[in-house]
């Protein structure tokens, strides 16, 4: 059930929906402020990656969740006899959120036969962001439901939000760097990055919540102690706190307080890599 199969659908589905989430809203403010012709022309070239992207890796991690299930009728089931419980708020969302990020990948792609008012773009784009953060907790929720000691506690919920939204945004980021390199709209990410930051802080917060809660519970005791195991230790120190907090907060606030624009996206790579160890360790303790 907790297999690398769900680390993988946590991961991906969490950097999907917080990528959906950060485009979305960056499109939503972009088009309503005014920014030179070859700036448009370079966002719409973003948004159209970024939203390609970010279906397909949606895309992968509802295959690693059908995958996990091991018999997709079960998952037909979700759909065809739906029943008030947390899985299928989560099946839904997954599925609602795909298809909003389908219309806006289709309808950014150029010469598309869709085309949507602004009014209609707004309201698309703003269910999109919903879907988003729909879909980001509830690959917290998924754990928090289930009956493991190590997970029982609100503050996971809090903790894969954020982490999905901090993934969601180094995502952007590096679709922003490959695609263009030094132009005009890297030197514009800068607020992008201050959220970055913030999404850090607040990821830091709430680990910190999770760890304590964790400790003070008894039940916990079995999970913790193979976390506290030299290998597992070293993956949550460099991985988790290094790699996916303390080393983007660092370079992100360098970066923030100087002129020019980011030369390698250093803090993207090695924000990503933490979320994906943050996962791994949770689901690897939690479920031993």
């Amino acid at each position: 059930m907790y297999g690398s199969l769900i680390i993988a659908y946590l991961f991906l589905g969490g950097a999907a929906a917080g990528a959906l989430f950060v485009v979305s809203a960056w499109s939503f403010a972009f088009r309503h402020a005014e920014h030179p012709v070859r700036l448009r022309a370079a966002f719409e070239s973003l948004r159209s990656r970024a939203y390609t992207v970010g279906f397909l890796l949606l895309a992968f991690a509802m295959v690693c969740l059908l995958g996990d299930l091991g018999n997709p009728g079960r998952a037909l089931m979700v759909f065809f006899l739906p029943h008030p419980t947390v899985i299928t708020f989560g099946a839904y969302t997954l599925a609602i959120e795909s298809f909003l990020a389908a219309l806006l990948l289709t309808a950014s792609l150029p010469n598309s036969p869709l085309v949507f008012r602004e009014r209609w773009l707004d309201i698309v784009e703003a269910l999109c962001c919903i879907g988003a953060l729909a879909t980001m907790a509830y690959t917290g929720v998924f754990l928090f439901q289930g009956s493991i000691p190590l997970w029982n506690h609100w503050s996971i919920v809090a903790l894969f939000l954020f982490s999905s939204l901090s993934s969601g945004v180094s995502v952007v980021l590096l679709i922003d760097w490959f695609t263009h390199g030094q132009s005009l709209l890297l030197r514009a990410t800068k607020p992008l990055q201050v959220c970055h930051v913030a999404c850090l802080v607040a990821e830091a917060v709430f680990l910190t919540l999770f760890v304590s809660a964790a400790f003070r519970n008894p039940s916990a005791d079995a999970s913790l102690d193979l976390l506290m195991t030299p290998e597992m230790l070293a993956i949550a120190g460099i991985g988790v706190i290094g790699m996916g907090i303390a080393l983007p907060f660092t370079l992100e606030t360098y970066s923030i307080t100087r002129k020019e624009c980011r030369a390698i996206p250093v803090s993207d790579f090695v924000c990503l890599l933490g979320g994906l160890c943050l996962r791994y360790c949770l689901i690897t303790c939690g479920a031993h």
